[in-house]
């Protein structure tokens, strides 16, 4: 019999391959040796390849409302019923069975199913390199969810608003950060000026609108190259020099849209002057690290306040820096760089993956487990790949690494490599955008974690997302 594709995430549909639940129905007429006034037997049969019950409470996993059980007459007709109820993993199969109550070496399979999840997407592109990058890497990112029986189904393809070489993508404008505002007002995707596409619901101002089929659509943005600002912040509340300076590793920003100033805001008070912009009198050094510097030795009053010994002023100030990524994603939105120097088709269907990778939570920092019987037990099964160096990374990442691996050109005998296990590749979840990261393919501690995660949890069906029409 062919096997039937259940996307268990999805909501309940009318032909019946959507969602979780599933109604089942025989007649007398095809279980054998079974009348009208019988009782028939149901059961389940697992493929040996499915998930272990470790990873699934009883409630969540594929079970049968009932075994033996008597039929119904209606009218003319007699049947008997079941409701079959899936478990949130994909790529797990089953065969369904029923016979007279106590005959199951006779017996009728009724179906063959297996579990998978669905995701729409829609994509945005910017200029006709990247959006031929994109044609050219899709089938192998659809392909390599499908792996993990995630299927993807595109829903359409748009130009943005505006063709550019390079898209700032900042979550937040530098006015919301300046005021620490938890609110994310995406000013890149909210249709004014300097926006790349317009994802607000009808018009809706942020913390407005819904997304009728969230989380089960993603959006993706793909432009040649994107980056990000952002502010940093210092205070020197107790100031008592005129001249000063800090460093910083970042890539300080002369901003166009301020002026092309790499200031945002600077302040500097003491008890005989009130707040006064000094925005004027800093500068930087370019370097590793670079050097913010100020000079206030001509500001008027702050001289003669600090002759006195003892007196001190406020200094406060934050600057612009930029940072260049190859993508991002929050929630199920994504930006992808497509054509930027050193972006080869291989790297950005990497960085596809991994986007898409933590836009449905993929890398989780522990698992629950299950007793034989559903119940959780105490401990969680830790992710040995998360990471926790602060030099290397932090959080949802796979940290791959390095181990030695035979190689009869070096005088050991041996040489440090990454996961041989798949050909001297990183894993696509890995934290950087290293050379040797893997072509879109996950490692063997995360792929099974892709079959694991749920698609269907409030936390994936309550995001705060605010955007998309």
């Amino acid at each position: 019999m062919p096997t039937i594709k259940q996307y268990v995430n999805l909501p309940v549909a009318a032909t019946g391959v959507n969602g979780p639940v599933r109604q089942l129905r025989v007649t007398p007429n095809q279980v054998p040796n079974v009348a009208p006034g019988d009782r028939v037997d149901w059961w389940i049969e697992p493929d040996p390849g499915n998930e272990s019950l470790a990873f699934q409470s009883l409630t969540e996993r594929t079970r049968l409302a009932h075994g033996a059980a008597p039929g119904v007459t209606v009218g003319l007709g007699h049947h008997f019923d079941n409701t079959l109820t899936f478990t949130h993993i994909g790529g797990d199969k089953y065969t369904i069975k029923a016979s007279r109550d106590g005959q199951r070496a006779q017996f009728l399979a009724t179906d063959e199913f297996q579990t998978w999840r669905k995701l729409y997407y829609t994509v945005w592109y910017s200029g006709a390199q990247t959006l031929a990058t994109y044609n050219n890497i899709d089938p192998r990112f659809v392909g390599e969810f499908a792996r993990h029986f995630i299927e993807l189904e595109r829903r359409a393809v748009f130009p943005a608003l505006a063709t550019v070489d390079s898209a700032r993508v900042d979550f937040q404008s530098l006015s919301q950060q300046a005021v620490s505002s938890p609110t994310f007002d995406w000013p890149f995707m909210n249709g004014g000026p300097n926006a790349l596409l317009n994802l607000r619901v009808g018009g809706a101002p942020p913390g407005g609108g819904t997304l009728t089929d969230k989380p089960l659509h993603m959006a993706f943005l793909l432009v040649p190259n994107c980056y990000y600002t952002q502010l940093e912040r210092r205070a020197f509340p107790t100031a008592n020099n005129a001249v000063g300076s800090i460093t910083t590793f970042r890539t300080v920003w002369r901003d166009p849209t301020n002026g092309n100033n790499f200031m945002w805001t600077a302040q500097a008070s003491w008890p005989a002057a009130g707040a006064t912009d000094v925005r004027a009198y800093f500068n930087f050094t370019l370097g590793s690290p670079n050097r913010v510097s100020w000079n206030l030795t001509t500001l008027p009053g702050l001289t003669a306040h600090l002759a006195t010994p003892g007196n001190t002023y406020n200094l406060t100030f934050s600057f612009i820096w930029k940072s260049s990524i190859n993508g991002y994603s929050w929630g199920n939105f994504c930006v992808v760089g497509c054509t930027g120097p050193g972006r080869s088709e291989t790297a950005v269907l990497g960085t596809f993956v991994h986007e898409m990778g933590h836009g449905i939570g993929q890398t989780v920092r522990q698992e629950p487990q299950y007793s034989a019987t559903g119940v959780a037990l105490a401990t969680q099964l830790a992710n040995p790949r998360w990471y926790t160096d602060q030099f290397g990374g932090q959080g949802p990442h796979c940290n791959t690494n390095a181990g030695l691996t035979p190689d009869p050109s070096t005088t050991s005998g041996q040489r440090y490599d990454w996961w041989p296990a798949l050909g001297g590749r990183l894993c696509t979840i890995y934290h950087a955008g290293h050379s040797n990261r893997d072509d879109g393919v996950f490692c063997p501690v995360c792929a099974p974690r892709i079959r694991r995660v749920r698609l269907d949890t409030p936390a994936q069906t309550s995001r705060n997302w605010n955007h998309f029409g």
